[in-house]
């Protein structure tokens, strides 16, 4: 044991929708505790503010700087992970605010240079304060998964899959144009954000494209699912995050929009296609099944992975600036 102990916090609405937020919260604290760090979720289970020797704060929004206060004000060290993306130029009052915030900041923790720079084109940061620390991924996607599992919950066989809630930025409803393009069946799991887009997607989905609900990070009925799909497809908006990786763990072809977060995780060694265009995305989905190069690049998307953010590599990486940042 390192002998650290951390509290891990967001903004206080975050999971009024539960979505790749709680994956985050899970799976930090996951490959944290076993790295020798105590780490608990903020929430009813956890202990007084005193009792830690730093926060690792999720999030710039506005609703976590309540708990912010109460950390800087008890000179706790803070470690605050934006994980925001920003499609257009944010308001100066919220480059203001989100100023604020850094202020407090002891160091601040981007999961790749692609997210940094996104970050800094409207925000300024002190480099001193600048720690670049790849999304870690849960060792229990290494697991032999359960294929049977996901028979519980889905009939599905020969399907694409796509993870994350349902809402607009993840373009699900161009996804299922795809498959109904190509009749390949879709499952797509994670619930929904949006009541109305989640109402067009289920009308316009042929009767084999299926919706399930929120399902526990790294659960193994997760697992399951991802095992089974035939490939993952995600041409979000915005960049596809850690389900990519963790399908890229599992070994499955994925489908996903360009962009430089795509090609810094996965250089050529998936299909891209445009985000606007469903016989783009069903091209694309096409390819990946049937390209004669498919295992090379699925296994050249494993090893990447692997090597970068298995929680066996960036878990000691995590708690050893966790040690020297807290001396």
């Amino acid at each position: 044991m390192t002998g650290l102990k951390f509290l891990l916090t967001t903004y206080s609405t975050a999971f009024t929708v539960s979505g790749g937020g709680e994956s985050e919260l899970v799976q930090v604290a996951e490959i944290l505790k076993a790295s020798g760090v105590h780490t608990d979720i903020y929430g009813i289970g956890s202990r007084p503010l005193s009792f830690y020797d730093g926060v690792i704060h999720f999030s710039v929004h506005a609703d976590g700087h309540a708990i912010l206060r109460e950390a800087a004000n008890r000179n706790k060290r803070i470690f605050l992970w934006p994980n925001v993306w920003w499609l257009e130029p944010i308001p100066n009052s919220e480059v203001e605010r989100i100023q604020g915030i850094i202020g407090t900041a002891h160091k601040l923790l981007f999961k790749s240079q692609a997210e940094f720079d996104n970050f800094t084109q409207y925000v300024q940061v002190p480099t001193d304060k600048v720690v670049i620390l790849p999304t870690c991924v849960s060792n229990r996607f290494l697991a032999q998964p359960d294929l049977d599992l996901m028979s519980t919950v889905s009939n599905s066989t020969d399907f694409a899959l796509c993870l994350g809630l349902v809402e607009p930025i993840k373009n699900q409803l161009q996804t299922i144009r795809a498959l109904n393009e190509i009749g390949l069946d879709g499952l797509f799991v994670g619930g929904t954000r949006d009541d109305a887009y989640y109402r067009q997607c289920v009308a316009e989905a042929h009767p084999g494209i299926s919706f399930l609900p929120f399902i526990q990070p790294c659960s193994a009925l997760l697992r399951s699912i991802i095992a089974n799909c035939r490939v993952m497809v995600e041409p979000s908006i915005d960049p596809p995050g850690r389900s990519s990786l963790e399908g890229a763990i599992m070994q499955k072809p994925l489908v996903m929009t360009d962009g430089p977060w795509q090609r810094e995780h996965f250089a050529d060694d998936v299909w891209y296609t445009e985000a606007n265009s469903a016989s783009a995305i069903a091209s694309a989905i096409t390819s990946a099944i049937g390209d004669s190069n498919r295992d090379e690049k699925v296994a050249a998307t494993y090893a990447r992975v692997m090597a970068r953010h298995s929680a066996s590599t960036i878990g000691p990486q995590i708690a050893e600036m966790l040690a020297q940042e807290s001396i």
